[in-house]
This record gives C-alpha cells, sequence and structure tokens, in this order.
C-alpha cells in the first residue's frame, strides 16, 4: 500500500524546466498506459470514470451516485492497484453527512497520497452553488477539507476558476491549484467548450500572477477544457507563469491502450517545446493543407509563419533544403500569400542545358542575324512571380545575371547591351544536400541577397511530428479518395519509421504511401512489412539528379506530365515549339 508523500509535489520542481503532467481518470488501463506514458501522477475523478463508461465529464456533478463511494471502489480496485504513481483522492463535499475527518483517515489508509476539490461548486451554475454556499456545502468547505488533508501528510491540489478563488486557496496553505474553467461535454454531441484559448491563456495568466504574487512556492497547473492536443497546451502555456498540466478528456475519451500512451506522451514533451518558446509564434492561421504542406511540428509551424510573413513583402524569397522536402510547394504557397496571388505564377525549372535555352529563357536573346529576338520570362512576369526552380543547378553566368538582376531590378539580355527594367518576383528553390552549406551550391552574391530572405525546410527526421498526418494526406492522395480509409500501422511500423533515415524525404515517403497502398485491402502494417521497402530506399541512387542529359531531361518532365506537352513545356520553362523541336531532334518519341 502507498505511503502518503506530503510535501512531495513540490518536489517535481527541483528542475526548474520540468513540466509535471497530471492525468485525471478512472480506469485501471488509463493508470498503466499514463504512467508508460511519463505522467508523474493520477487523480482518480467520478469524472474520469464517467468518461470510462461512455458518459460525460458534466455528469460528475448530478447527483447519480454517492461520489466518494463511487471513487473509492475503482480507485481502491483498479487504480491503486495498478500504477506506481502518486494517486490523488478526487472528494466531494457535497454531501452534509460527510465527516471530514473520519473520511479522510480512511483515504490515508486506503493508500492515496493526495485529495483534491472534485466535483467542485465552482463548476456549478450561481444558484444552485448559492444553495450549497448558504448550506456551508460550498467553497469554504472544501477549502476545509484540503487543510485538514494536508495535517495528514496528504498532498493537496485546489480546484479553482476565478482569482478569488485563487487566493482563498493559497492562503489556506494549499500547495497546488488546478486553474479548470469548464467541464468538456461528450466528444461525439457537437458543443463548443464555453471558453475559447485565447481566452483560456488570458484567465490562466491572471490567476497565476495573483498565486505567485502570495506565495511563489506554490504550483501553478492547468485543468483540461478545451485543451485536447499538445500544440494548444503550448499556445496556451506561453507568457503564463503554468508549471504543469491535468489531462482529463483528452485521455480518458481514448479507448486504447496504446493512443493514450502516444496523446499522453505528446503532453508530456511540453516542458522540452517550452525551450524554445521565445522563438515559437502562435501556430499560423492559413491553409498550408491546401496547398499540401502539413504543419502539426513546431518547426513546419515556423516555416509557414516566415512564409506568411516574407510572402507580405516585395524581396525575393529563397526556399531552401535536402531533396525531395516540399520546396516547390512552399515556393508556391508564398506566391499564394503575397499581392501578386491574383496572377498565375511562371515557373521556370534551371535544369542543365545548353545556355541559349536556360539564361536565354529567363533574360531573353537579342536579335541578331541567325534569329528574331526573344523575349524573357521577366519581362512577361512582371505582374506576378517567377518560381526559380533547382537555382542550384543554374549555370555560373546565370546566376551571375539573376544577383545583378535582384540588386538593380534591370537585366541584359543575352548578345544584348542595353538593360531592360522588369517588376517580376523572384521565388527560388535550392537543394542543399545534407551535412552541406549553402554556399557550396549558390553563388555568394546571390546568398549575400537572400539572407534573412530564405526559409530552411526542416528534412523529414527532423520533423517526426508531422508523420501522422503525412500519412494520412499522402494516402488520400494516392487513392485520389477524400473519404478514403487510413492505412492500419501498427506501433512497430511507427518505430521503424521514426528511425529511418529519409534521404528522400517527403517525396521518398510519398513513394512509399504509393506502395503501401497497393497491399490487400485490411493489411496491418507492421515493421516487417515495412523493413524491405526501406531497405531499397536506402541504396544510392546510381546517376546524380544534376547529371543528367538534355535527353533525359526532357524526357523526366514527359513522365512527370504524363506525356502532356504543354504542361511539359511550362515544367521544363521552354515554349512549346522549342519543346517539339527537341523531341524531334532528339527522337524522343519515336
Amino acid at each position: 500500500m502507498k505511503q502518503a508523500q506530503g510535501g512531495s509535489i513540490r518536489q517535481f520542481l527541483g528542475n526548474a524546466r520540468s513540466f509535471m503532467l497530471g492525468a485525471g481518470i478512472g480506469s485501471g488501463m488509463t493508470a498503466r498506459a499514463a504512467e508508460r506514458a511519463g505522467a508523474d501522477f493520477v487523480l482518480a475523478l467520478n469524472a474520469g470514470r464517467f468518461r470510462a463508461m461512455g458518459g460525460f465529464s458534466p455528469a460528475s456533478i448530478l447527483p447519480i451516485r454517492n461520489s466518494n463511494e463511487f471513487v473509492a471502489d475503482f480507485g481502491r480496485t483498479e487504480i491503486l492497484p495498478n500504477t506506481r504513481l502518486p494517486v490523488f483522492f478526487g472528494a466531494s463535499t457535497f454531501d452534509p453527512r460527510l465527516e471530514i475527518d473520519s473520511f479522510l483517515d480512511k483515504i490515508v489508509r486506503w493508500g492515496f497520497s493526495g485529495v483534491t476539490n472534485f466535483p467542485s461548486v465552482i463548476h456549478i451554475d450561481d444558484h444552485r452553488r448559492a444553495i450549497l454556499e448558504k448550506h456551508g456545502l460550498g467553497y469554504g468547505r472544501e477549502i476545509e477539507l484540503l487543510v485538514r488533508a494536508a495535517a495528514r501528510g496528504l498532498m493537496t491540489i485546489g480546484y479553482t476558476r476565478t482569482q478569488s478563488e485563487a487566493r482563498r486557496m493559497v492562503e489556506a496553505g494549499v500547495q497546488a491549484i488546478c486553474m479548470n474553467f469548464n467541464l468538456n461535454p461528450d466528444a461525439e454531441s457537437g458543443a463548443q467548450p464555453s471558453i475559447g484559448l485565447a481566452e483560456l491563456a488570458t484567465r490562466t495568466r491572471d490567476i497565476a500572477r495573483t498565486v505567485h504574487a502570495i506565495d511563489k512556492s506554490v504550483v501553478c497547473l492547468l485543468g483540461g477544457g478545451p485543451i485536447t492536443k499538445p500544440d494548444e497546451l503550448l499556445d496556451v502555456c506561453r507568457e503564463t507563469a503554468t508549471q504543469g498540466f491535468i489531462g482529463g478528456s483528452s485521455l480518458d475519451r481514448v479507448p486504447l491502450q496504446t493512443s493514450v500512451l502516444e496523446v499522453t506522451s505528446g503532453f508530456k514533451t511540453i516542458h522540452l517545446l517550452r525551450e524554445k518558446v521565445d522563438i515559437l509564434e502562435r501556430q499560423l492561421q492559413l491553409s498550408g493543407y491546401r496547398h499540401g504542406i502539413i504543419a502539426q511540428s513546431s518547426a513546419m509551424n515556423r516555416v509557414l509563419e516566415t512564409a506568411k510573413r516574407l510572402a507580405g513583402g516585395p524581396n525575393p524569397v529563397l526556399v531552401r533544403g535536402e531533396p525531395g522536402s516540399g520546396k516547390r510547394r512552399l515556393a508556391g504557397l508564398v506566391h499564394a500569400l503575397s499581392e501578386r496571388k491574383h496572377f498565375k505564377p511562371v515557373v521556370f525549372a534551371c535544369r542543365a542545358g545548353p545556355s541559349d535555352e536556360t539564361v536565354g529563357t529567363l533574360f531573353g536573346i537579342e536579335r541578331d542575324e541567325a534569329r528574331k529576338r526573344r523575349m524573357s520570362l521577366l519581362e512577361t512576369a512582371g505582374d506576378t512571380s517567377i518560381l526559380l526552380l533547382h537555382l542550384d543547378q543554374f549555370s555560373a553566368d546565370g546566376q551571375e545575371r539573376l544577383a545583378d538582376y535582384l540588386e538593380t531590378g534591370t537585366f541584359v539580355p543575352l548578345n544584348g547591351i542595353s538593360s531592360l527594367r522588369s517588376k517580376a518576383r523572384v521565388v527560388a528553390t535550392a537543394t542543399v544536400p545534407r551535412g552541406a552549406t549553402l554556399d557550396s551550391v549558390l553563388h555568394p552574391r546571390l546568398i549575400a541577397l537572400f539572407t534573412g530572405m530564405d526559409i530552411a525546410i526542416p528534412a523529414l527526421p527532423d520533423r517526426l511530428e508531422d508523420l501522422p498526418q503525412l500519412l494520412n494526406h499522402l494516402t488520400v492522395e494516392a487513392k485520389g479518395d477524400a473519404n478514403s480509409k487510413a492505412l492500419a500501422i501498427e506501433n512497430s511500423a511507427f518505430l521503424a519509421l521514426a528511425s529511418h533515415r529519409w534521404p528522400g524525404n517527403v517525396r521518398e515517403l510519398r513513394h512509399l504511401v504509393n506502395q503501401l497502398v497497393t497491399l490487400p485491402p485490411d493489411t496491418h502494417i507492421t515493421a516487417e512489412v515495412l523493413a524491405p521497402l526501406l531497405e531499397s530506399s536506402n541504396k544510392p541512387s546510381t546517376t546524380p539528379a544534376n547529371a543528367l542529359s538534355e535527353r533525359d531531361w526532357i524526357i523526366e518532365g514527359l513522365k512527370r506530365n504524363r506525356l502532356h506537352r504543354g504542361k511539359t513545356a511550362r515544367y521544363l520553362g521552354l515554349s512549346r515549339k522549342t519543346l517539339y523541336n527537341k523531341i524531334k531532334k532528339l527522337r524522343i518519341l519515336e
């Protein structure tokens, strides 16, 4: 039987970076999963049991059962035997027949480590609360319960909703408070929470400041409410003095132990994310998903925030990253967020090829005896953006000319003398292999011009939080059906995916998903199923991407665009006539 651990709740704060996580639960299975995932303590609450039974949190304040007998039953038989963590007893003081002292003695004998005032009058409407207060069954009695519990060596957590309630708790000597502003309805009821995340953050900050103005040693915890995901918790904890979180509905609503483990682990990592909170902004309120960009991770959210900021200005933008990381999609998003979004961008791939077809296409060619003047893309794209793909593959002359244009807004066509002016905006992409630096692929002048105007897309191993959503998105993309069933991926497979090097990043993941969707329906994807597919992707390519011949370059473009010559010409940055001539000259389709 567990020993009461009086005062030890403050020991969790021995490390200034620690972030306490409590689980308000109602079953032994959830207790085991929460402990394995890293929770610091659990609370045996009647609301947790109601949720485990298929009910909902507001049932906890209804006179459905004798709450204390109800909690004692499942708390002693299920939760205490299934966890080594400190267990708090959620005690109700609504019953006028309750003898607090004798009841607390039982809690100590049973082996609970602490007590909390749940259910509380703070969750009852003002009219009914006034009746309870009038008869001595209100908040004052709950405070008395916790004071007497502390005298017996039990840890105490006081549920509060307002600054005045928090002040009364702290002045009475309670060791920790839980700021809880509403009880969540059933997840499937469609009811909206009574408080939004922005208001939740404001009220949390105000209460924490009030508490610490009285006693800085009191632990301030945030309880459930509308928070269901770790990134929402990160938003609320920003700029507040919150030192921990107690999850209720977000844990007990998930029926499977593996799901509980994943969700709780996500909440537990909040203390790691808070170390970088000074450089994080609130999650970007735009639909990057519409552009095929998944941003569940903080790293990708920063990328989207930077894209939004740079899109609003007139300056050139460079999107850089490893092969297959999604540079082209993000470049398109920068244009879509800019003032030029109403004009279709011009796409030009800086692939290897003759100077007339590469540099000449972008900057134009002056007329000579053998040919007419060719108009440049910079001239035709004056009102929109030019998406310069694979800038790292552009010739040295082309990069020099581009640097001149970015500096002056003017350019000189091939074989020309006079300068021409353009207002076309450049949004470029550059591939930087893993372990390499930008100066290994771009001219120093371009690097200087793009400094502060660049967006670095993280490699897939650095944004593993995005894996689940990426898998779902790519599955829908591969099947072409928004209602398609998600892949049945086992935990062992997730671990294999998380430990893979992903040299091809999202492109490699897309190829993997395209193979997985061809498996028989209802196939359970395990590490063994993935092993041969991941091993084949690790084999080095025998031909570098930048070593394509002109013929192979055009063939690749035709394959990517399903032999559609108009789309292929736009993809390769060629005119249709030039593409037709090259196809004929190189005998590609014969």
